[in-house]
């Protein structure tokens, strides 16, 4: 009897562990390494395997100042991969208080992963850049307003104070 209940026990062990492995979710480091390499390129079926909580681990990595700018960008493009509620918080907070280059790509990833499902969020954001202080945001999003809105748009371009900007969107 002795031998059985040592051989349940170590069964139930292993298929707790198992269990523990399967469930849960994706690791920061095994998400970082994914990100790295000289010629990276967006691994869909990689990343997608990555499952729930990804999401919030790519929005750590991307908001980390510590880690170079070019894996916080890749998570940043990667998140376009989890349209969820808090990829598109954490998009909109990028895209309006971030410096520039970040500000840029959350947008970007905010209209790739959410123009379809969620409009009215990408426009309402879209509305808010409008007046960012940086001209190139500006142009992102009145090129997007531009896809959506032509009256907000007219409106933009006629208030619009840099001429090389009203250009620049309606290229």
């Amino acid at each position: 009897q002795r031998s059985i209940m040592k051989y349940l026990l170590i069964t139930c062990i292993f298929l707790w562990n198992l269990f523990g492995i399967a469930a849960a979710g994706p690791d920061k480091d095994q998400v970082l390494k994914m990100l790295e390499g000289r010629h990276w390129k967006l691994d869909l079926r990689a990343f997608n395997k990555l499952g729930e909580d990804a999401d919030i681990i790519l929005i750590e990595i991307a908001e980390n100042d510590s880690l170079m700018n070019v894996i916080r960008f890749r998570a940043l493009e990667v998140l376009s991969l989890f349209p969820t509620d808090n990829t598109a918080a954490f998009l909109e907070d990028t895209a309006e208080k971030a410096f520039t280059p970040m500000a840029r790509r959350g947008f970007e990833t905010m209209k790739r992963s959410f123009a379809k499902t969620k409009p009215e969020k990408v426009k309402r954001l879209a509305t808010k850049l409008l007046k960012h202080r940086n001209a190139n945001i500006r142009i992102s999003a009145a090129r997007y307003i531009r896809s959506v809105d032509q009256t907000l748009y007219k409106s933009f371009i006629n208030t619009e104070k840099e001429s090389w900007v009203r250009k620049a969107v309606q290229k």
